[in-house]
């Protein structure tokens, strides 16, 4: 809310002597205000489109943190270098602490995605070009070999990849992103 700066001063050193923020106390005094008021207005309260059980549970999902000093840029830092808002960037890394689920941000997932379709066209265009037949044969049997261990390898490296996906997907789906 907006106040004239003196009134925003005086504010402050009141929330400072009770130990609080600014914020805390004009809760204090919100909540004061209206369980004195509790009787009067109870009869023009409209009741909210969501129960009580939800918007208390969504209420419960928040919270607070107060970072040392410098955290929260190196936090932006990071985020940003990930593609993220820094609060999505904080709270995927809860996320991962708690659950042991390590998930990845989306952008990082698409490209994940992009790699292994990569991957995958490298492999077919690797099949179309297994074999010349203009070599004589122990050139063409090392070639054979090689270009068989080439797509052995880009095919494992293609399926780790979406295999990384698919988990990351399956763990933000499953409800516990």
């Amino acid at each position: 809310m907006r106040l004239p700066s003196e009134n925003k001063a005086r504010l402050g050193a009141l929330a400072a002597q009770h130990r609080l923020s600014e914020s805390g106390l004009l809760a204090k005094l919100v909540d004061e205000v209206l369980r004195s008021n509790h009787e009067s207005i109870r009869d023009a309260c409209v009741p909210t489109a969501t129960g009580p059980n939800e918007a208390e549970g969504a209420r419960d999902d928040r919270i607070t943190l107060r970072l040392r000093r410098g955290d929260r840029t190196l936090a932006g830092a990071r985020a940003g270098a990930r593609g993220m808002k820094t609060a999505s960037y904080l709270a995927m890394l809860v996320h991962n602490h708690v659950r042991a689920a390590p998930v990845l941000p989306p952008q990082e997932l698409d490209e994940i995605r992009t790699s292994a379709a990569q991957l995958a066209a490298l492999g077919r265009q690797l099949r179309l070009f297994d074999m010349p037949n203009t070599l004589p044969e122990p050139s063409a049997s090392e070639l054979r070999d090689l270009m068989a261990r080439t797509r052995r390898e880009v095919e494992s490296a293609r399926e780790a990849a979406a295999a990384v996906v698919r988990r990351n997907l399956i763990s933000w789906e499953a409800g516990d992103a």
